[in-house]
Formats: structure tokens, C-alpha cells, sequence
């Protein structure tokens, strides 16, 4: 043992030694989830927040309410989210402020007695980062296809990767990260996030992973084989069970949330 390390004395030793290992645990887990998007981030700070205890799991449960100036805690569908915000950022003042100003205003208006309300949204400012209330309202637009675009490629592939099962595993509109034990990253990659190139460089991996479930450079890979055999969810092979057409649809589709700027939006 170094002189130094031996005037630290034992508590001193091993306070240094957790505060390293502890700090080297950090950058560990933030290189491992470096490669995740505003709306991954936003689905785990929404789950970390207590976000999902109200809203139901991935928000998609909500209930009725009818002690409330709104008439139900809602879910992260279309509908529960165009129905109490008409922008995104009555979105942000909703998880800022409890409500937007507009029906804030309205309820003053009406001398309504909010003490009367049986569940009331908690105001977060002060408790989230402004960088963290993006990433939430990124997530509840990708999981409410809040304002969505109308582009067919979008619609399309929305449609076909619903249909298909993709976003259960890849989540809303496959910007989410699913944990996935046993894999590289330890998630399932976002589509619009930088660690998808990596696994299909180009749409003749894209499809072989749509197909086969993994590409053949990566499984013909003496490490890459071992993460892709280990991981605990697996990519499913779609080969005989999806037609041509929806191959395209989903391939056209990652490409246009990568590189348009409405895909990009939120990243």
C-alpha cells in the first residue's frame, strides 16, 4: 500500500475507494445510455417521477374523475392528450404548472373550488430540469401521437409497426428503449437514436434484422454473436410472416424518422 493511501487510514481508504468506484459506475452507466433520445429519457424520468402511478403504466391507463375541473386523469392516447392540451406547450405547463394557464384562467373565471377535486396534477417546476420537462413532453407526443405528422411515409410506418407488434419492444413510435438484459447497451436501441447505425448500417441490414431477426455481418461476429445470442429479448423473424410491402413501409419508415425534420423532432 502507497504511503499516501496508508495515512488515509482504513474509513479514509475505503470513502476514496467507494468514490471512485462510484464515479467510474457513472460514466459506466452513462456510456451504456448515452445513445438514448429525448423520448426514451422522458419514458424512464416519467416512470422514475411517479409519473405512471396516476397515468397508469407507459401512461396508457388514466381513469375518470369526476370531481375534476377535467373530468378524468388521462391517458397517453391521442385522444386523453389533444383533449386537455391543444398544444405542446400546454403539455409542459402541465407537468410545469399542474394545468396551463388557459384553463387556469378558466377556472378563476368560473370561482371554481379546486380544494373539491379528488386528484389534482402535481406541479414539477422546481423538481425537474427544463432539459428533463422536454424530454417528458417528447415522450407523452411520441406516446399520444400528439399532433402527429400526415407525411403517408410516417403514417404508413406508424401503422405497419402498431400492426406488426414493433412498438411493444421499441416502444412509441420506436423511439423507446426497452430494457433489455444480456444486450450491448443493456436496451433495446431507440430507431432515431446514434446507436442504430451501428447495427444496420444500411437498409440491406435494416431489412436482413426485419427478416431474420439480426444481420448477417453482426451474427457471422465472434463478439457481436455472443451479445446477440445472450441478450434476454430477441428480435423476432418476421421472414414468411410480413409481406413486401410492409418490409418497405417500415424501412422507409426509420429512415424518415432519422432524417426529416419532423422524424427528428424531439431528439
Amino acid at each position: 500500500m502507497s504511503s499516501w493511501l496508508r495515512r488515509l487510514g482504513p474509513s479514509g481508504a475505503v470513502l476514496l475507494l467507494a468514490t471512485i468506484g462510484g464515479a467510474g459506475l457513472l460514466a459506466y452507466d452513462h456510456w451504456r445510455t448515452s445513445g438514448l433520445t429525448a423520448v426514451s429519457r422522458g419514458e424512464r424520468l416519467a416512470q422514475t417521477r411517479g409519473c405512471f402511478g396516476c397515468h397508469g403504466p407507459g401512461g396508457l391507463t388514466g381513469f375518470e374523475d369526476p370531481s375534476g375541473t377535467t373530468g378524468s386523469v388521462p391517458l397517453f392516447s391521442n385522444e386523453g392528450v389533444e383533449g386537455h392540451s391543444r398544444t405542446a406547450g400546454e403539455i409542459r405547463e402541465w407537468i410545469l404548472e399542474g394545468k396551463p394557464k388557459r384553463l387556469r384562467d378558466q377556472q378563476a373565471g368560473e370561482d371554481a373550488d379546486e380544494e373539491d377535486e379528488l386528484f389534482t396534477m402535481p406541479s414539477f417546476r422546481g423538481r425537474i430540469s427544463a432539459a428533463q420537462a422536454d424530454d417528458l413532453v417528447a415522450y407523452v407526443r411520441a406516446a399520444s401521437n400528439f399532433h402527429a405528422s400526415t407525411a403517408p411515409v410516417a403514417v404508413q410506418g406508424r401503422e405497419a409497426a402498431a400492426r406488426l407488434g414493433c412498438f411493444v419492444c421499441h416502444g412509441p413510435q420506436g423511439r423507446g428503449a426497452l430494457p433489455n438484459p444480456g444486450s450491448f447497451k443493456g436496451y433495446i436501441p431507440p430507431w432515431d437514436g446514434p446507436d442504430l447505425p451501428e447495427l444496420a448500417k444500411d437498409d440491406v441490414e435494416l431489412r436482413e434484422w426485419i427478416l431474420d431477426g439480426s444481420c448477417k455481418r453482426l451474427r457471422e461476429h465472434p463478439i457481436a454473436k455472443r451479445f446477440i445470442q445472450g441478450q434476454a429479448v430477441q428480435m423476432p423473424a418476421y421472414r414468411g410472416h410480413i409481406s413486401t410491402e410492409d418490409v418497405d413501409r417500415l424501412v422507409a419508415y426509420v429512415n424518415w424518422l432519422r432524417t426529416s425534420t419532423e422524424g427528428r423532432e424531439g431528439r
